[in-house]
């Protein structure tokens, strides 16, 4: 049988142990000591007198409590609202996409700007214009609301959300979100 535990150990200090703990504790000299070493550690917890507060504990502490809310919450309010985590949690899963994407595709050889300009200027199927159009729209639809404002209009955004959409395209969607941050990096550039 197993030795007592510190909760059946205090039970048998209250008397409230049950008949079958109650004959191990009676046959255990490893349980008996245990339980001799906590009621002396009780005795002796029991002499010993605390001192009683100042007068002036009482009154004060209330105060001493609410001047370090008072400071904890400047010290959180001195951030920038820019560099709040809702913030910059998207931005940097939007980079770790980007990043992601840069490192697993393939590195083209011949990287001049004319095969850039090229690419760029292919004609493009009926239904990837279609799409386009249906993105721009989307765009043009939420491209001004903020992080607060989709917040509170519900929008949650937790971590590995956008990583998980990137998952789920197709080769084709995948393929069309590559060129589209391609041109846009190298709009950005010039």
């Amino acid at each position: 049988m197993t030795h007592l535990t510190p909760d059946e150990l205090m039970d048998a200090m209250e008397g409230l142990l049950s008949e079958a703990r109650q004959s191990h504790l009676t046959a255990c000299e490893h349980c008996q000591r245990e339980l001799a070493g906590l009621s002396s550690a009780l005795t002796e917890a029991k002499q010993v007198s605390v001192p009683e507060p100042s007068p002036l504990f009482w009154p004060n502490f209330s105060q001493r409590v609410r001047v370090a809310i008072d400071q904890d919450a400047t010290i959180v309010n001195n951030w920038p609202a820019w560099l709040r985590w809702q913030v910059l949690l998207p931005f940097g899963a939007v980079a770790m996409i980007i990043l992601g994407l840069m490192i697993s595709l393939p590195k083209q050889q011949g990287n001049d700007d004319a095969s850039v300009s090229a690419a760029l200027q292919a004609p493009v199927a009926p239904e990837a214009a279609e799409a386009l159009d249906r993105w721009v729209m989307l765009a043009d639809l939420v491209g001004d609301i903020d992080l607060d404002t989709a917040s509170a209009a519900g929008v949650r955004l937790m971590p590995g959300d956008a990583e998980q959409a990137v998952l789920q395209l197709t080769a084709e969607e995948q393929q069309e979100l590559t060129r589209l941050l391609k041109a846009e990096l190298t709009r950005a550039k010039s």
